[in-house]
């Protein structure tokens, strides 16, 4: 580390060292270097800053008035850098930046972090819960290391992996005239009554719109609701229908669940992060850390989590 530091800001390091042992000589031993060299950088120092920094005192040296309001500056300085260069260089003390779903903070986020940490108690996250395009957005400005999301994107500078597939259901209140017929399939078409959508910038909402304009099929929106939640809750009231990822506990009471016959009725679910070119090329190794444990076991943890 302290080559590091040295690289980056030797003449504060040189300055912390002169006020811990109050000794040119000593502070050059402890910094391994001649003690010519020391006494030239700070005299260079205190020329480029205008008050001494550092003055005699018989054999010794200590700090002036001057370079006593510097030292918690410096000290501060070094400090932040120390932590910064542990990120840059060790995954054991790094800080993930990462953006999730909503409807991933409830068990799916808390699970991942929870089962990594065990493994890498060092490691710090900085977290945003947002919507699918906002995700995105920030993921592709630098503003997010990785996201958890859904859809997959599938454009430059980004990657992504699956981690788990739902699948898209046509959401019916119990007693809607096509609540009955069991396994088979229902096309869009065939609804009539008005849809409870997400709203626009939602990744279920771009599914169904995509759903939708495959099969040649335009809902009447009667409301357009900010999480799945709402919206299963809603179809459940009789207020409309839905198209939604199925529950893995099965159907919400008052709410039949039925398989559509579109085609592609699915909500991939799995972790994006940028590819080299989009954000210097540079990836930190607690990112690579997490991302790898997120592919290792979120194919076991999402499944039985989201819904």
């Amino acid at each position: 580390m302290d080559r590091f530091l040295g690289a980056l800001a030797p003449r504060l390091r040189m300055l912390r060292a002169v006020a811990r042992t109050e000794h040119i000589t000593q502070a050059a031993e402890s910094l391994q270097m001649p003690q010519p060299t020391l006494s030239r950088s700070l005299a260079r120092l205190q020329e480029e800053l205008g008050p001494s920094l550092v003055e005699r005192t018989g054999r010794g040296v200590r700090l002036t008035r001057a370079g006593r309001l510097l030292l918690p500056h410096v000290e501060r300085a070094l400090e932040d850098l120390t932590h910064g260069v542990s990120e840059l260089t060790g995954g054991e003390q790094g800080r993930v930046a990462l953006t999730f779903l909503p409807t991933l903070g409830v068990e799916v986020v808390p699970a991942l972090l929870r089962g990594f940490r065990v493994e890498h108690p060092g490691v710090r996250f900085s977290l945003t819960q947002e919507p699918w395009a906002q995700s995105l957005r920030r993921l592709s400005a630098g503003g997010a290391d990785l996201a958890l999301t859904s859809p997959l994107p599938s454009v430059p500078g980004l990657a992504a992996a699956v981690l788990h597939t739902q699948a898209l259901r046509l959401v019916l209140p119990e007693h809607h005239r096509l609540a009955s017929g069991g396994a088979a399939e229902v096309p869009l078409a065939a609804v009539r009554e008005e849809f409870i959508l997400l709203k626009p910038g939602r990744g279920v909402r771009h599914l169904t719109d995509r759903l939708g304009e495959r099969a040649g099929f335009t809902p009447r929106v009667a409301f357009e609701a900010d999480d799945i939640a709402t919206a299963r809750g809603l179809v459940g009231a009789g207020l409309g229908v839905s198209v939604l990822p199925a529950r893995p506990e099965g159907p919400l009471p008052g709410t039949v669940e039925r398989a559509i016959a579109d085609g592609q009725s699915e909500r991939p679910i799995g972790v994006v992060w940028p590819v080299e070119g989009s954000g210097g090329g540079y990836e930190p190794p607690a990112v690579g850390l997490f991302r790898d444990y997120v592919r290792r076991v979120g194919p076991q943890v999402i499944p039985d989590l989201t819904g």
